[in-house]
């Protein structure tokens, strides 16, 4: 086999490494993913021995992840714009480059006493070739990758590519990473705004959502249900009672018995929750489970009076959480049931209102509960 045939094995080879760094990735905290490519860099690029990734964090640019280095020692680094860009400037992905330099010795005018101590400490003070690259997000200098090798030679034309090509893939990564780490923070402080407007609305209510949800995680998890659907059957277990926002204070918070009529109007709620949660986009799952989760396992539920797996295991899942709270929560008209009393109506209800699957799986979480007097705090 001649040189260019191991030549094309070996780039082949590279772009597999390169392409499995960025698989998965969206499921990684940002630290976590610069760690992940920052490591697979070093199987693509032999040259290096050591590096590191620097992200600007009030008006500085430090480290936030190493191999080679003592990264105790390296967290006292941190640098201006200007101590970290020197001689570059881009503002799209495309114009980003690598570059190298070999350093024969740092000029002490140009950074602090802190680091240049620190850079001795660390053997980069003096003789060594650095290969680099700056981060982009959002149009914006954000951060460096920089990789060490410490002998007076040049990295390869082929690495300097490679890690050209790091540098814009970490920067288009890091931008969606970001942008997504926004919206999700939006997302989650509208769910728990709503929330809020529940428990004032509904003064009984208060902690109910919260804890709705901690039981449905338990039930679900016992139930072994895929993580998506773990996340849609918290957030609508936490979002169940959402359409109380449309129903009168008078009912919500009357102290005695409800009449048969007041009780329709409660039966209400339901279906004012899917009116309000359909408003929001991508939501689809989360309104069915929220929609239904007082439909029984036997059909005599509402709104609609589905039966079995015409109802979504979420919304038996929230249903049996809901149920378990409300019965050892503390009522004007009542008084809380104790664990135990609440898990013998679960049991004499299995195959009725509830499912039996999820009754069995709540019962072996409720029970673990009472065996070590576990409190659960109504706040």
């Amino acid at each position: 086999m001649n040189n260019s045939s191991n030549d094309d094995f070996e780039l082949r080879d590279k772009i597999s490494l390169l392409v499995n760094a960025f698989v998965d990735t969206h499921t990684l905290s940002k630290e976590a993913f610069l760690v992940k490519i920052l490591n697979s860099a070093f199987e693509l690029i032999p040259e290096a021995e050591k590096g590191s990734i620097y992200i600007e964090s009030n008006g500085y640019y430090r480290p936030i992840c190493a191999k080679g280095y003592n990264m105790e020692l390296l967290s006292k680094l941190y640098f201006s714009k200007d101590d970290l860009f020197i001689g570059f400037e881009c503002k799209e992905l495309s114009e980003i480059q690598s570059y190298q330099n070999y350093i024969s010795r740092r000029n002490d005018c140009q950074f602090t006493p802190d680091n240049i101590e620190t850079f001795k400490q660390l053997g980069t003070y003096e003789h060594f070739t650095t290969l680099y690259a700056p981060l982009l997000y959002d149009h914006t200098l954000i951060g460096l990758i920089s990789l060490e090798r410490f002998i007076d030679e040049p990295y390869s034309v082929a690495s300097q590519e490679i890690l050209r090509f790091y540098a814009q893939s970490i920067s288009s990564y890091y931008t969606l990473k970001v942008k997504h780490d926004l919206k999700k923070k939006l997302f989650d402080e509208t769910v728990m705004a709503l929330v809020t407007a529940i428990e004032i609305k509904d003064s009984y209510t208060v902690g109910h959502a919260r804890r709705v949800m901690l039981y449905s995680e338990w039930i679900a998890t016992a139930l072994q249900l895929p993580a998506v659907q773990l996340e849609q059957i918290k957030i609508a277990a936490l979002l169940h009672d959402v359409g109380k926002l449309g129903i009168s204070d008078e009912i919500l918070n009357k102290p005695g018995k409800l009449t048969e009529e007041e009780y329709e109007q409660i039966k209400k709620h339901p279906e004012k929750s899917k009116r309000i949660l359909e408003n929001i986009s991508d939501f689809n799952e989360i309104v069915t489970l929220a929609y239904m989760h007082h439909e029984h396992y036997d059909g005599c539920g509402y709104p609609q009076g589905l039966e079995k797996d015409d109802v979504p295991i979420g919304a038996h899942v929230i249903q049996v959480a809901d149920a378990y709270d409300a019965m050892t929560s503390e009522r004007s008209y009542r008084k809380a049931l104790t664990h135990k009393q609440a898990i013998e109506i679960l049991q004499d209800q299995r195959g009725r209102q509830f499912h039996p699957d999820v009754v069995t799986a709540a019962i072996a979480i409720f029970e673990v509960m009472i065996n070590f007097d576990t409190k659960i705090q109504k706040s």
